[in-house]
C-alpha cells in the first residue's frame, strides 16, 4: 500500500495558519472592496453608497441586528450578503448561515452567485478548504475552520445551532416568514442563534416589502415610522429607522431632503386622475415628463442624470456635503448631524426606489403607469402591488381597502328596474352558484361595454325533486348528486328577457366545488353528468385559493377517480382555481366607482337587505379577505365567481367595436351562439375551454 509522502513542515504550518490568525481590524467596506470580485469586476462602494453603513455594522458592537429594506435592483444582496461573506471569511471568521426563501432558491444562490463570487475573488478562493468534500451546494468550509451553510425557512435549519452570523435574504418572500413551522417569525428564531456571541453575533436581514398595508387611516407619528405591516418593515420599526437623504444640487440651496420610498418624490396627479390620463396619453411620454424630483425647499427640479451625483456621500470634517443616512431622532442643521437616534439593538434602514442604483426614474414611473392602466382596464391590482413592492420599495395599500364601502353607501346607489329584467346596456350574462348545506345561492350578472355590470337576479334554490311525503325534500348537495340536476333548469338554461323582448341565457355558469364533507365528490359527479349531456362548457367548477401570488384563474384537474390511467396523476374533472383575494380587490374597487361606465356595478332596488350586509362583513388583512365574525358572505363570493367567469371567457379583451356575436347588442346577437356552447374545433381565439388545452399542461391566466 502506497503512502502519500509527508509534506514539509513549513507547508503544513502555512496551510493551518488561518486557524490561529487573529481577526483583522479592517472596516468591512474596505475589506469587501479589496476582496470581492464578480465576472463583471470588483465591487465598488461608489455604486451603492447606501450599503456601506449597514455593511460596516458587521464589525461593530453597538447593534446585534441589521435590517435593510429596499426595492429590487439596489445591489443589497451583492453588498450585504456576498459582501458580508467576504468580510467574514477574510477578516472576522465565524460560523455563518445564509437563509434563502426556499431550498431551490438556496441551491440557485449557491451555484450562481456564491460559487461565482468565490471563483472570481482570489481572496475568497485562497481561503477555501482544499478538500473537495468541504465544498458542496449547501455547506462550504474554509481553511480557518469556519463553516458557511445555506438554508431555508424551516425549524430544522433555524434551531439547534450556535452561529456567529445569520444572513437572511429576501426576508419577506417565504410564505411562512411570520410563523416558521409554528415557532414564530423567522427573525426571532434567527437572532436567537447568535446570542451566544453577545455583541459579536450579528443577524442581518434584507428584502423589499412583501406585505400589504391594511389600515388606510394610519398616519405616521414620527417622521421615519413605517406603516404597521408584517414582515421586514415590522423589524425596521423596532430598529433605529434610518432613511436616505439627498442634498439639493441647485446652487444657493444645498438643503437635505428625503429620498422617500414610494412615488412621493415625483410630482404625479392623484390616482383617479391618473387612471384617466393613462387611457389617453402615451405612457412613456408621461413617464419622461413626471420622472423628475423637486427639492421641497427651493422647488428646483432634479433630472434622472443627476441621481448618481445625488447618491454620492461627501463629507468635509463633520460637515455632510452629500447624501447620508439619518436615523429617527437625528436631523441635519447647517450640514451637521444633530440629535440622538433611537436606542435599540437593531440598526434598521429603509431605502426608496428613487435612490436604487440599477433602475432609472423613467422606468420606475413607466412600470407604475402600465400597472395603473392594467387596473383601469381589468381591475387587477397584482401589477400595482408588484411595482410598489419591488420598484418603489414600499408596502402596497390595496385600492379595495381605500375604497371599501359601508352597507349604507351601497344602499344609496340602488337603481330602479324590475327583478329578472335585463337592463339596457347588458351584452351577455354569467351565473354563479354558492353551495350551502341547505341548497344553492345564485347570482345572475349582466355585463356590458368595459365590463360595466348589473345584478340581474339573486335567489336561493332549496327544494329538490325528491318526494318527501306531500312535498319535495330539501336539497342536500353533500348526499344526493341528483339534487344538483335542478341547476340545469333553474340556472344554466334559465332565460331572461330584455325590454325589447330579446331572450338571453347565461353564457357560462361557475359553481363552487367545496363545502361540507361530500360536496366535492358530488360536484365532480355532477360535472361528469353535465359532460355527457353537452353542458360541460357552460357549467364549470371552481375553488378558491388563499395564495396571494397565484394567478387570478388557473385550470387544474385534481380528481382521477374515473380515469383508468390514474398513475398519470391527472383527473378528468376540470376545476378552476381562483385567486379570490385579487379578484375581490378588483370588485371592491369597482364598487367604489362613482359614475356609470366601465367597471361600474349597478344594483337593483329590488335586491334584499341581506345582500348589503353580506358585501361588508369581510375585512382585508395581510393574509387576504377574511370573515372574522363568520357571518353570511355569499354575495362577495358570488361576485368573485361571476368576475372569474369573465376572465375565463376573456371578456376583458373584447374589442367592443367588433365584439363576438354573443357580446353584440342584444337584438343583433346570434341566437345559436347564445344557446349553444362552443364545440370542439370551433373555439374563438379569445375563448378558453378544456378543448383548447395543450395536453399534459395546466393553463393559467393572469
Amino acid at each position: 500500500m502506497l503512502i502519500a509522502p509527508l509534506k514539509p513542515a513549513h507547508e503544513v504550518t502555512l496551510s493551518t495558519a488561518e486557524i490561529i490568525r487573529p481577526p483583522r481590524r479592517t472596516r468591512p467596506t474596505d475589506a469587501v472592496r479589496e476582496g470581492l470580485r464578480t465576472e463583471k469586476g470588483p465591487w465598488s462602494p461608489d455604486l451603492t453608497p447606501y450599503c456601506t453603513e449597514p455593511l460596516d455594522h458587521l464589525a461593530g458592537r453597538r447593534y446585534q441586528g441589521i435590517v435593510f429594506v429596499g426595492p429590487a435592483r439596489t445591489g443589497k444582496t451583492m453588498s450585504l450578503i456576498l459582501g458580508g461573506v467576504t468580510y467574514i471569511a477574510t477578516c472576522a471568521p465565524g460560523d455563518t448561515l445564509i437563509v434563502q426563501m426556499t431550498k431551490d432558491a438556496a441551491r440557485d444562490f449557491s451555484r450562481m452567485d456564491l460559487d461565482r463570487a468565490i471563483r472570481h475573488s482570489p481572496e475568497l478562493e485562497s481561503r477555501m478548504s482544499p478538500r473537495a468534500r468541504d465544498d458542496n451546494t449547501f455547506d462550504k468550509f474554509f481553511r480557518s475552520g469556519i463553516a458557511l451553510k445555506l438554508g431555508w425557512p424551516a425549524v430544522s435549519q433555524l434551531s439547534a445551532k450556535t452561529l456567529q452570523y445569520v444572513l437572511l435574504t429576501d426576508y419577506d418572500r417565504p410564505e411562512n416568514v411570520n410563523n416558521v413551522d409554528g415557532e414564530g417569525p423567522m427573525w426571532g428564531q434567527a437572532i436567537k442563534r447568535v446570542e451566544t456571541y453577545m455583541s459579536r453575533g450579528k443577524c442581518l436581514a434584507e428584502s423589499s416589502p412583501g406585505f400589504d398595508q391594511v389600515d388606510p387611516e394610519w398616519r405616521a407619528r414620527l417622521p421615519h415610522e413605517a406603516p404597521p405591516v408584517l414582515g421586514i418593515l415590522s423589524i425596521y420599526n423596532a430598529g433605529t429607522r434610518a432613511r436616505w437623504y439627498w442634498r439639493c444640487q441647485h446652487k444657493g440651496c444645498g438643503q437635505h431632503f428625503e429620498a422617500k420610498p414610494g412615488l412621493d418624490c415625483f410630482a404625479m396627479p392623484e390616482f383617479d386622475e391618473l387612471t384617466e390620463a393613462v387611457k389617453q396619453h402615451d405612457l412613456m411620454s408621461l413617464a419622461t415628463d413626471w420622472a423628475k424630483v423637486a427639492c421641497p425647499h427651493c422647488g428646483g427640479l432634479h433630472t434622472p442624470e443627476q441621481r448618481s451625483d445625488m447618491n454620492r456621500m461627501v463629507t468635509k470634517g463633520d460637515r455632510i456635503l452629500g447624501a447620508t443616512w439619518l436615523h429617527e431622532g437625528e436631523q441635519i442643521v447647517d450640514c451637521r448631524t444633530e440629535g440622538e437616534r433611537r436606542r435599540t439593538q437593531i440598526a434598521s434602514y429603509w431605502l426608496g426606489g428613487v435612490a436604487a442604483a440599477y433602475q432609472v426614474w423613467p422606468s420606475i414611473v413607466h412600470v407604475y403607469l402600465q400597472a395603473v392602466l392594467a387596473y383601469a382596464q381589468t381591475g387587477d391590482e397584482g401589477p400595482l402591488r408588484r411595482t410598489t413592492n419591488t420598484d418603489q420599495g414600499a408596502p402596497y395599500l390595496p385600492r379595495s381597502v381605500t375604497k371599501k364601502r359601508s352597507a349604507e353607501d351601497l344602499v344609496q346607489r340602488v337603481e330602479d328596474w324590475p327583478r329578472g329584467l335585463i337592463p339596457q346596456g347588458v351584452r351577455f350574462l354569467t351565473a354563479a352558484i354558492d353551495v350551502q348545506s341547505y341548497g344553492f345561492v345564485v347570482h345572475i350578472m349582466g355585463w356590458g361595454i368595459g365590463l360595466e355590470s348589473w345584478i340581474v337576479d339573486r335567489f336561493k334554490i332549496t327544494a329538490s325533486k325528491r318526494p318527501e311525503g306531500e312535498r319535495f325534500a330539501t336539497i342536500d348537495p353533500a348526499s344526493y348528486v341528483e339534487d344538483w340536476e335542478v341547476l340545469i333548469e333553474e340556472v344554466v338554461e334559465r332565460t331572461y328577457v330584455t325590454a325589447g323582448g330579446t331572450e338571453m341565457k347565461p353564457r357560462i355558469t361557475l359553481c363552487d366545488s367545496g363545502g361540507k364533507e361530500g360536496v366535492t365528490e358530488k360536484a365532480y359527479e355532477f360535472w361528469r353528468w353535465c359532460k355527457r349531456r353537452g353542458f360541460r362548457h357552460r357549467f364549470r367548477l371552481v375553488k378558491g385559493t388563499g395564495n396571494l401570488n397565484a394567478p387570478r384563474v388557473k385550470q387544474t384537474f385534481p380528481d382521477a377517480t374515473n380515469r383508468k390511467d390514474r398513475k398519470a396523476g391527472r383527473g378528468d374533472v376540470p376545476v378552476w382555481l381562483l385567486n379570490v383575494n385579487v379578484i375581490k380587490d378588483g370588485i371592491i374597487g369597482d364598487l367604489a366607482r362613482a359614475a356609470p361606465g366601465p367597471g361600474y356595478v349597478h344594483i337593483g332596488k329590488w335586491i334584499d337587505d341581506g345582500y348589503f350586509e353580506e358585501m361588508t362583513v369581510e375585512v382585508r388583512t395581510p393574509k387576504g379577505w377574511e370573515n372574522p365574525n363568520k357571518k353570511p358572505n355569499e354575495a362577495p363570493d358570488l361576485h368573485t365567481y361571476n368576475r372569474a367567469a369573465c376572465i375565463i371567457l376573456r371578456a376583458e379583451r373584447i374589442d367592443w367595436d367588433n365584439p363576438p356575436s354573443w357580446a353584440a347588442e342584444p337584438d343583433e346577437q346570434d341566437a345559436v351562439a347564445m344557446a349553444e356552447p362552443p364545440q370542439r374545433g370551433q373555439n374563438p381565439s379569445w375563448m378558453d375551454t378544456p378543448s383548447t388545452r395543450t395536453r399534459g399542461r395546466k393553463r393559467s391566466y393572469w
